[in-house]
């Protein structure tokens, strides 16, 4: 086996195993980034729960002013 034919395979089995690593690496990152976007999904419904329950926490309160501000004039009355 000539010096070039020695290189030659040299360089395609570490072609070869660079290819692996790229396949494995973006296996990895697709895994990643799919933990990440489950976590985004969570972040985003927990934001929305969080907003919701201070609406309702705002109607809530709006409410219980309109029932004493109701209280308060049947009182007067």
């Amino acid at each position: 086996m000539s010096d070039l034919d020695d290189l030659t395979a040299k360089l395609k089995q570490a072609r070869d195993e660079l290819k692996l690593q790229l396949h494995l690496g973006s296996k990895e990152a697709e895994e990643e980034w799919e933990a990440l976007v489950s976590d985004w999904d969570k972040f985003v419904q927990k934001t929305q729960l969080d907003k919701s329950a201070e609406e309702v926490g705002e109607a809530a309160r709006d409410l219980g002013l309109k029932i004493k501000a109701a209280f308060d004039r049947m009182r007067k009355s």
